[in-house]
């Protein structure tokens, strides 16, 4: 339960962020490239985004909140043991 939270609060972070990047663009190709970081690479990104731009503390904090609760509640795995064999 914890971790299905966790996947929702991160992914409204998300939303938001790209949201967040595409409004503060200043032209259409900041825009994209802001966007697709946000998109690819979360929650990395989002701290990159927030200290070049200074704007998004708020979905970057959400982001990152999903992200801790995920793999508290197990639904994020990094185990070796969890492989198919």
């Amino acid at each position: 339960m914890i971790a299905i939270l966790g996947y929702v609060v991160f992914l409204v972070g998300m939303i938001w962020l790209i949201v967040t990047a595409v409004q503060t663009g200043k032209d259409t190709a900041d825009k994209v490239i802001w966007g697709l970081v946000n998109f690819f690479c979360q929650p990395l990104g989002g701290i990159v985004f927030y200290f070049v731009k200074k704007q998004g503390l708020v979905p970057l904090l959400l982001v990152i909140g999903g992200f801790i609760l995920m793999i508290v509640g197990g639904g994020a795995s990094f185990s070796m043991g969890n492989l198919p064999q």
